[in-house]
């Protein structure tokens, strides 16, 4: 009798929150955006979970800003609800995002999970490189994808010098 008490309580919780009024403000977070598409959208976490093929701790981290959502996630998540990926973040960051899991992906299947590791510092040390500087956003690609490129490159030949039994 007492979990049955519980769960009535949790389900009057939650058609409470789809009743409160959200209102997000310029400086709105991916999570504070999350939430209230979700809330008015009458969604629990649970169905979101269900929906999009994310779990619900998953959901929740995103929507406490504890962990940022990566592309496949954004995509997910826009499609469940019915909004655009732009409502996230600017197709801009977006397109970078996306870029970004590329190239780790990239290094992923041609390297291992180490070899992510030391591609996303590259691409992370090339992004700390201009910050703040006068670079436009088009040159900030070209010398990212170079860098990139680098890497790559630098992979290949050390390679050649790594006994087969070590590759």
């Amino acid at each position: 009798m007492k979990n049955q008490d519980h769960k009535q309580e949790k389900r009057l919780t939650r058609s409470r929150d789809f009743d409160a009024k959200i209102e997000l403000g310029p400086d709105a977070t991916r999570g504070d955006k999350l939430r209230a598409l979700r809330l008015s959208r009458k969604m629990t976490l649970t169905a979101l979970a269900k929906a999009t093929g994310l779990t619900e701790r998953a959901l929740r981290y995103m929507e406490n800003n504890q962990r940022q959502p990566g592309v496949e996630a954004i995509k997910k998540v826009s499609a469940v609800l019915g909004v655009g990926t732009d409502y996230f973040m600017d197709d801009e960051i977006f397109r970078q995002e996306l870029r970004k899991e590329e190239i780790l992906a990239r290094a992923k299947e041609k390297y291992g999970s180490r070899g992510m590791a030391q591609a996303q510092a590259v691409y992370e040390t090339a992004k700390g490189l201009y910050a703040g500087g006068t670079l436009n956003e088009e040159e900030k690609d070209a010398f990212r994808d170079l860098m990139m490129e680098i890497f790559f490159e630098t992979k290949e030949e050390a390679r050649q010098y790594t006994p087969k039994k070590y590759r």
